[in-house]
């Protein structure tokens, strides 16, 4: 699955159907808030446009108490990137620095464990998630993936 990173910005778009109703589908079984989907704006501590500017990605907020549950929600996510249709994935509050799934990092999807110069910014208790451009657009596909792979999630939904 490649990575489509920003390329789709635009600055005259909006939130997509696909980036909402998962982030819907996320706050409905783990209490998820909504922390924003579409912004035009560079990347936090960068020039580079964000991929919130191609309404695909959003940030997820969380309560602090839930974080060793978050931390199994992204590994299950990053497992089923690819029939949920997710390209990226930031947790920013996980060992020191936090870390980033990406579906396509050195010709594989997989983790990356950031550190004090390379990292998504300051610890928060969100996670961000970049929808690929076919899901974005089509949030029946997101609920019949989630349909298909919800039952891998192994701790039980609150």
């Amino acid at each position: 699955m490649p990575y489509t990173g920003n390329k789709d910005a635009t600055a005259n778009g909006k939130a997509t159907p696909g980036a909402h109703k998962l982030l819907d589908i996320l706050g409905i079984k783990w209490g998820f808030k909504n922390l924003g989907i579409y912004a035009y704006r560079p990347m936090r501590g960068s020039t580079m446009l964000s991929v919130h500017g191609t309404g695909r990605a959003f940030d997820a907020g969380y309560k602090q108490s839930q974080q060793e549950l978050v931390t199994e929600i992204c590994d299950w996510l990053a497992n089923n990137h690819v029939a949920l249709g997710i390209e990226e994935i930031h947790q920013y509050v996980w060992g020191t620095h936090g870390r980033g799934f990406r579906c396509n990092r050195d010709g594989k999807p997989g983790w990356k464990e950031w550190d004090a110069e390379n990292n998504g910014g300051p610890g928060g208790y969100w996670i961000h998630v970049e929808v690929s451009p076919t899901f974005a657009q089509n949030p029946r596909l997101i609920v019949q993936a989630w349909k298909n792979t919800i039952h891998t999630f192994v701790t039980p939904i609150v």
